[in-house]
């Protein structure tokens, strides 16, 4: 019996099924029913669109909707089986199934696999084969899901130019530390400095029972706003706010202000004293002073002159010529090319590219990084390690380098002050009793001694015991600082020179004084129980 029949009228012809509906009929007819009727039948080659086709327009006639129904024999499923994974669906036929003399057909392997939910893709050509290569007993892939295309990230297109290799240290007060910085992007406020391109939500896939398979789109990525930088109302472009130097921190674009000095710092500039960085495109001529708060640039030369940086650091691209009155200070640290006699202080790394001559340097670190960096005559005092490719001369220039102990260092100066002030104060305590001895001989003489008189002496007597007191003071302080504790000294400092070690060169390592009395090279000094050892 045709499942058709209990809804509509029904012949089945030679060339296939013919149903008629009339527009009396129409009006009645379920289409969940008439589905739910034909599945249950097991019909294979249903056609619903063209019976919904021909049930919509109600002519009244026969009309074609497909060929002569195929019924699927349920009974043959414990010869099929079907296994899937995320991409792909195989299935296998037993052979056992021809052995019961049914040689399934593609439409029932394939109605099969749509009972099993996998309805998306199937592949008729790899049925066919197994069904007529008699590929029995073994999986073969029949159907693959159509995978999503991922959303492409979204993309930021920088518009200035910035090596990404050189990138200063911000430090804790957001001051920059340009120590690795030898060049420099300019910027002005309002300048666009970087376009985001938005991400792409992707394309979706199918699975193997029909269903979507979300792709995963891409991801915003931020545009990457630092310090005196804006995003722009539509969140496209990123904009400099203010005038000044970009760099990267942290993969951010930053702008730090500085003060711009084109030329050289001369007559027609004067003296400089700024609040923040300062950028010096010349150089810095003899008797002129820079000083500022943050890092001094300088892309010339620097003689005779002083440079002050008193929470930055001072680089000096082309040198530092002194006669002696050379001064360059700066908090955490300096890098100069070269520098002749001149005073370097720095409580960071000093760095350098061709020689010290005959300068006075203190600093905490010092390193030598061209191929024939020396230090040659003068005196370097370094906390933690000296790295150089030479020291001193053939013609045996006397070169000190000495490693020393902070804590002690800043124990010594802090007794030599209190004891420059004992000293002040002992003057001035001898002045009081001068002045105090006099005026008490003065009312020995007179009968009757006045109020002033009275109070003068009063005046002298108070400022001798104040005095006394402070003495008293700075003396227990001076105790104090005698037996502070120093803390362990781990004599883990070293100074290493790669090349040759002239005669001439002393070294000092935390007290410990080594001569070099004949030319060596390639040693590293440190310091052992048995005095200065010098290894390679």
């Amino acid at each position: 019996m045709n499942p058709l029949e209990q809804f509509v009228s029904v012949e089945e012809r030679p060339d296939g099924v013919y149903v008629k509906v009339t527009r009396a009929e129409k009006e009645s007819l379920r289409m969940d029913l008439i589905r739910s009727a034909v599945e249950n039948a097991f019909v294979m080659n249903f056609n619903y669109a063209k019976f919904e086709d021909v049930v919509m327009r109600a002519r009244g006639v026969f009309e074609r909707i497909g060929s002569l129904f195929e019924i699927y024999n349920p009974d043959l499923e414990k010869y099929f089986f079907v296994t899937t994974t995320a991409q792909i669906a195989a299935l296998k036929v037993s052979s056992g199934c021809l052995a019961m003399g049914k040689r399934p057909s593609g439409n029932m392997l394939r109605y099969y696999l749509n009972r099993n939910g996998i309805s998306h893709n199937v592949n008729i050509e790899s049925i066919r084969d197994l069904i007529a290569e008699n590929r029995w007993d073994e999986f073969v892939t029949v159907a693959e899901i159509t995978p999503p295309v991922d959303g492409s990230d979204s993309k930021i297109e920088m518009l200035i130019s910035i090596d990404q290799n050189l990138q200063p240290t911000v430090r804790s007060d957001g001051s920059v530390d340009y120590r690795d910085i030898r060049s420099f992007t300019s910027v002005t406020k309002g300048q666009l400095l970087a376009v985001k391109h938005p991400p792409t939500p992707g394309r979706p896939g199918i699975g193997l029972g029909g269903e979507e398979l979300p792709p995963v789109p891409g991801i915003d990525y931020k545009l990457p706003n630092g310090k005196n930088t804006e995003i722009s109302v539509d969140g496209k472009y990123l904009l400099a706010s203010k005038t000044g130097i970009v760099f990267l921190h942290h993969g951010l674009i930053s702008i730090v202000e500085i003060l711009n000095i084109n030329g050289n710092v001369d007559f027609n500039v004067g003296n400089v004293k700024y609040s923040g960085d300062v950028l010096i495109c010349g150089s810095v001529m003899p008797g002129f002073t820079v000083e500022s708060e943050g890092t001094i640039h300088i892309k010339g030369e620097v003689e005779s002159a002083r440079i002050i940086s008193r929470n930055g650091m001072v680089i000096v691209e082309k040198g530092i010529l002194g006669k002696s009155d050379t001064q360059i200070k700066a908090k955490t640290g300096i890098v100069v090319s070269f520098a002749q006699e001149a005073e370097l202080f720095t409580e960071g790394l000093l760095e350098f590219d061709k020689f010290l001559m005959h300068c006075d340097c203190t600093c905490e670190t010092l390193e030598g990084h061209g191929h024939n960096a020396s230090v040659i005559g003068g005196i370097i005092k370094a906390e933690r390690t000296v790295t150089i490719k030479q020291a001193g001369t053939e013609h045996g220039s006397l070169t000190k380098i000495i490693l020393f102990d902070k804590r002690k260092t800043q124990i010594e100066d802090k007794i030599r002050e209190l004891l420059l002030l004992d000293k002040k104060l002992n003057v001035e305590l001898e002045t009081v009793e001068k002045q105090l001895k006099t005026k008490i001989a003065l009312i020995k003489r007179t009968d009757e001694v006045s109020t002033r008189a009275r109070d003068e002496v009063k005046k002298w007597v108070d400022a001798y015991n104040l005095t006394v007191q402070k003495i008293k003071y700075v003396a227990e302080k001076i105790e104090s600082a005698k037996n502070e504790p120093g803390g362990p000294v781990l004599y883990d400092g070293f100074v290493y020179i790669q090349g040759p070690v002239f005669t001439g060169t002393e070294l000092e390592l935390y007290g410990v004084k080594y001569s070099v009395v004949s030319n060596m090279s390639n040693k590293r000094f440190r310091v052992s129980n048995s005095g200065i050892q010098a290894g390679e």
